[in-house]
């Protein structure tokens, strides 16, 4: 039922994003895209996946047992499976898969971390918001869409900075919930550094934004970018259809006409900057489960919690 719901989804934002398509000038733009910025584009993608991995052992505090290339190789292969599953179940597979390779670290603790990380990613989204409106732009997030975001700001803001003891109070109460709950505390510890590396990995995020437009010769102001770059995360983190297929689609082109881009091209847009991460994520993906590999059985087969 889960996955019926998925599709019908990803096809009815599809539709919508797509029902005034004008094929022709799709591929007349995609065949005159810049590919020198799709290169640098595909470039960022993979630096984006470093940093993702670096943040994830400075989060967890580097963990003698695990390499990093063990991060790379299970961030790669969760994102790539959440390609093919729904409602994002290649996170979990990242978690299982990281604790597959570790005696000492249990999945539960390794789900509580991919938590901490959203926290810190809500946070970066909350500071690039505030930069934006106090840049005089607020009209390129709409005023209800920036006041969620502060508020889920201040929400993140109390739970890094704050002292927990509510979460505390859980923990020593429902014991079952230790592994989880130590994972998710991760967010509170070593703020800063996880602070730098998070702000420069977003920094990313709006660098291949910024390359995919300029291949398809769209220009934009910087706040455009970060406002482009906070939708389109915010709505490929949402747990519905696999690898945001149609919502992504559709968050992109309902911004880029907000920004008076023409509507065939907002469509190209949308096809180039999601095409590329798709593909790329599938490749590096398989490499990844061939170089080491790995049956997806034992993601599910595994006995930690």
């Amino acid at each position: 039922m889960k996955k019926i719901l998925s599709i019908s989804v990803a096809t009815l934002c599809l539709y919508f994003a797509f029902q005034q398509v004008n094929l022709e000038d799709i591929n007349r733009a995609l065949l005159t895209a810049n590919f020198y910025y799709v290169f640098l584009a595909t470039l960022i993608t993979f630096i984006t996946f470093i940093l993702r991995s670096i943040r994830w052992r400075m989060l967890l505090n580097s963990p003698k047992e695990l390499s990093f290339t063990q991060y790379m190789s299970s961030t790669h292969i969760g994102y790539f499976l959440n390609n093919i599953l729904p409602f994002r179940a290649g996170d979990l597979g990242r978690a299982k898969l990281l604790a597959n390779q570790s005696k000492k670290i249990r999945f539960s603790f390794l789900v509580g971390s991919l938590v901490a990380e959203k926290i810190i990613d809500l946070w970066i989204i909350g500071f690039f918001s505030i930069f934006i409106i106090f840049s005089g732009y607020q009209d390129v997030l709409g005023l209800k869409f920036s006041l969620i975001i502060l508020l889920l700001y201040i929400i993140t803001s109390s739970i890094i900075f704050g002292k927990n003891s509510i979460i505390n109070t859980i923990q020593e109460k429902f014991s079952i919930t230790k592994n989880f709950i130590d994972g998710y505390l991760l967010v509170s510890k070593n703020k800063i550094r996880l602070g730098q590396i998070s702000i420069l990995l977003w920094c990313s995020f709006v660098a291949y934004i910024y390359l995919i437009l300029q291949a398809l010769d769209i220009n934009l102001t910087l706040q455009q970018y970060i406002g482009l770059t906070i939708i389109s995360s915010i709505v490929t983190s949402l747990p519905v259809a696999p690898a945001a297929i149609g919502t992504y689609h559709l968050a992109v082109i309902y911004c880029l006409t907000i920004y008076d881009i023409n509507i065939d091209l907002a469509q190209t847009a949308a096809i180039l900057m999601h095409s590329l991460f798709l593909v790329y994520t599938i490749i590096f993906g398989y490499i990844f489960l061939s170089l080491e590999k790995i049956d997806l059985k034992t993601l599910i087969n595994d006995k930690k919690n």
